[in-house]
């Protein structure tokens, strides 16, 4: 493990359940004595990383939860078999696709082999109720020491008019028509499959949101440098295009993990093994490089413990229609948090 490695915790203990009272959400009208996880206040009100073993015990997908010849274990080789035919997307911004028979192909040839940053597929609709992968969901599960996602709060069952202003939404108004289940939202879950030297470039998560990132297959090298770094002296510099993970590591590492480096700014290291979880805080910038051939499954979601203001302020601008959704949801799921957001959009 590197010098300066993520706490390490185990997933039992984690997960256990305790009471919330007003001084654990600094004051804020939370809904005081409702169950929460011991993981939800030590990390996620903390805003720190750490990595979580034995969250995947009873994955199908895993070897230690299932016989190794059931073919609902996922590795490249297996779900080539089961889908080799589907085509897989390599990003959320733009359309290319590639059969996962071709990519497995790719990646064992020369050209996937040497390529100075490899392709790697990052596919957010592989759950999704009319993907043929659907059934993927099934054969793993949300670990339950994260607090729930507060965007599933949204109501998807609303149609807002263009015309409704966030700060006027309201069940009652006429902004707001009855309609078929929109599941429009921000994507919320992604397959990873690399090769070595493929992986995530420095990058933010969105929307304030927290992530975790559990190896199925594979070993992954992490760094996550604190919300207050500099992003011009890691490397992210803004306009100009994000530094492939493979070269960063060659530019920046010997930097940022030198005495000479600010302490402040010094990044959290993790080496990930299949069955590790990583948990990533909202606001902190992170690079990732598969070490070797990867797979690997991620969610993002928003926990009632980061700072919802921010996120409130980014959804409305970011994701104005979902915004008004999430707060119909909000009003009838968690008052508390419908007027903390109302109180915001009033005041601007």
């Amino acid at each position: 493990e590197p010098a300066n490695s993520a706490i390490t915790v185990q997933y039992d203990n984690c997960s256990q359940l305790v009471e919330l009272d007003k001084k654990m959400m600094g004051g804020h009208q939370s809904n005081y004595g409702r169950m929460v996880t011991k993981f939800a206040l030590e990390f996620e009100q903390k805003n720190i990383p750490a990595k979580i073993l034995g969250a995947t015990k009873d994955w199908y997908c895993m070897a230690e939860g299932n016989q190794k010849s059931d073919k609902r274990l996922w590795t490249v080789e297996n779900l080539v078999k089961r889908y080799g035919h589907v085509y897989w997307r390599f990003s959320d911004t733009h359309g290319e696709m590639m059969s996962l028979k071709t990519y497995a192909k790719y990646i064992c040839n020369p050209e996937g082999m040497l390529d100075d940053s490899p392709l790697g597929i990052y596919d957010s609709e592989f759950g999704d109720e009319d993907s043929p992968t659907h059934e993927m969901i099934h054969e793993y599960q949300v670990p339950k020491c994260f607090s729930p996602d507060l965007f599933d709060l949204a109501d998807t069952k609303v149609n807002i008019t263009k015309e409704a202003d966030v700060s006027s939404v309201d069940s009652d108004d006429e902004g707001i028509e009855s309609t078929s289940i929109d599941d429009s939202r921000p994507p919320k879950r992604w397959i990873l499959i690399g090769p070595e030297r493929s992986g995530t470039g420095l990058h933010v998560d969105p929307l304030w949101t927290n992530a975790w990132v559990t190896v199925v297959q594979g070993k992954k090298r992490w760094l996550l440098f604190p919300p207050e770094t500099p992003h011009e002296k890691i490397g992210m510099i803004e306009n100009e295009p994000q530094i492939n993970s493979a070269a960063w590591f060659h530019s920046y590492y010997s930097k940022v993990t030198s005495n000479e480096w600010p302490v402040e700014y010094k990044p959290v290291e993790v080496l990930q093994l299949p069955g590790e979880t990583v948990f990533v805080p909202n606001g902190w910038p992170h690079i990732v490089l598969n070490l070797e051939t990867t797979l690997a499954v991620t969610h993002n979601y928003a926990s009632e413990f980061g700072p919802f203001e921010r996120m409130w302020e980014e959804v409305v601008q970011d994701e104005p229609d979902f915004a008004k959704r999430w707060l119909c949801g909000m009003k009838s799921e968690r008052p508390d948090l419908y007027h903390r957001a109302k109180e915001i959009s009033l005041k601007k």
